[in-house]
């Protein structure tokens, strides 16, 4: 009889909003369109790193969230695992930091210019902190991309999450970290949240 009410909780169906962490997806491209409508004019070179800064900003909140709830409800593995997976979302955190300084560094050199992409690579270097701030944006870069690719891998590696999920966060991880930074960790993290706890193994009740 035990084991039967815990195949009939199984098979209730849960509801929607337990897909509500993938949710964090949307605070970064959201920030950065708050940022780029109250930036101002005229736009150009600067403010794309402006909104570059906001993406950084919302990734590393949303991702602090997420791990810092999964951490607490222990759905990162033992003690082991938790560990690499912390150490590796550190790395992701340190980049996503750096990538915020040096787009900040750029948009700030140029501030208010009306200098397109090209244009600002002709008359940019003159200004400060223009070319340092690309270079430390491109470094924070690496470790976003770096970070990403081995924490869903190590998830994947681990049984933490699905093939196909550690297959998606992976995919998610190569695309450009300056475009959406940190995106297919934030996506095995959002999984991992709307998973919920493993349910319970049946019992089987004992013959009387």
């Amino acid at each position: 009889m035990r084991g039967q009410r815990v195949d009939a909780v199984r098979a209730v169906p849960k509801p929607w909003w337990r897909w509500s962490p993938f949710g964090l997806l949307l605070v970064a491209p959201i920030a950065a369109s708050i940022i780029q409508t109250l930036a101002p004019t005229p736009h150009g070179h600067w403010s794309g790193h402006l909104g570059n800064v906001a993406i950084s900003a919302g990734q590393l909140v949303a991702l602090l969230v997420a791990a810092a709830l999964l951490v607490a409800r222990r759905r990162l593995g033992g003690r082991l695992p938790t560990l690499i997976a912390v150490a590796l979302l550190a790395v992701v955190v340190v980049g996503l930091v750096i990538q915020m300084l040096g787009n900040q560094r750029v948009a700030a050199s140029i501030w208010q210019t009306d200098y397109g992409d090209g244009q600002a690579g002709l008359v940019g270097p003159a200004y400060p902190g223009f070319e340092s701030g690309h270079i430390l944006a491109g470094r924070g870069d690496w470790l976003v991309w770096l970070g990403g690719l081995a924490f869903t891998a190590m998830m994947g590696v681990l049984r933490r999450v699905p093939t196909g999920v550690a297959v998606a966060g992976f995919a998610l991880s190569l695309l450009p970290p300056w475009a959406l930074p940190g995106v297919g960790v934030l996506f095995v993290l959002a999984y991992l949240l709307a998973r919920g706890s493993p349910a319970p193994a049946p019992r089987t009740s004992r013959s009387a």
